[in-house]
């Protein structure tokens, strides 16, 4: 068990994807504030906090996912702000009470965006959740971060899993994600057609890449 009383120690002993216990929400924002930490992404959720390192194939299928948003945005004029890992968290009631995790990619979009533009903090007891959050399944599985986000509150997540290329669209609905077949703030896109995309990318390369996802945006049918 850890104690409050060893909070770098913890993260520097502890290998990635390692999940602790019993760990009090001053611990992990010790933990999660200690510069020394800041290459590994932490989750936390009421006294569990796992550690995480993750590795190329997951940051790379991220940033993918990310451009593809960015792009797509670009060519439909449609306002955002990316969050990228920002810590996003909220305390509990309790000592052992609470939730926080760097999303591997997360975006403010449309109105929220105009909200938050100019913002050099974020704190979520006052200002909204990120509207999209995505998550890259390499080797661990993010289901059990809806739970997380959920509490956050953050309407849409997209989980991907680039070992069998395969994408979900979640919205969140009476505290709980179900699956949808189109974004809920990108109604164009649907899994299939974003999973196209991540396949031309590695068909053309990356560069000429955001080129072809202006126009292929362009030409994708309304909702």
């Amino acid at each position: 068990m850890a104690t409050d009383t060893q909070p770098a120690e913890i993260a520097e002993a502890a290998p990635p994807a390692t999940v602790l216990h019993d760990i009090s929400w001053k611990t992990y924002c010790r933990l999660r504030d200690n510069e020394a930490n800041y290459g590994i992404r932490m989750t936390y959720l009421d006294g569990t906090l796992i550690l995480m390192s993750p590795e190329y194939r997951h940051d790379g299928n991220g940033w993918k996912l990310a451009v593809v948003v960015s792009e797509v945005t670009e060519a439909l004029d449609i306002p955002i702000l990316g969050t990228s890992t920002t810590t996003l968290r909220r305390k509990g009631e309790r000592p052992r009470k609470g939730s926080g995790k760097e999303p591997d990619q997360a975006f403010y979009i449309g109105a929220n965006e105009l909200r938050m533009r100019g913002r050099d903090d974020l704190d979520l007891d006052l200002d909204p959740p990120p509207d999209l959050a995505i998550e890259v399944d390499n080797k661990a599985d993010s289901s059990r971060a809806l739970a997380l986000y959920a509490r956050l509150g953050v309407p849409e997540v997209w989980r991907y899993r680039p070992r069998t290329k395969t994408l979900w669209f979640g919205r969140l609905v009476d505290g709980r994600y179900e699956s949808i077949d189109r974004s809920l703030n990108l109604p164009r896109l649907t899994p299939d057609l974003v999973v196209q995309a991540l396949d031309e990318a590695g068909r053309i390369g990356q560069t000429p890449w955001k080129r072809w996802l202006r126009a292929w945006a362009v030409d994708l049918p309304e909702a």
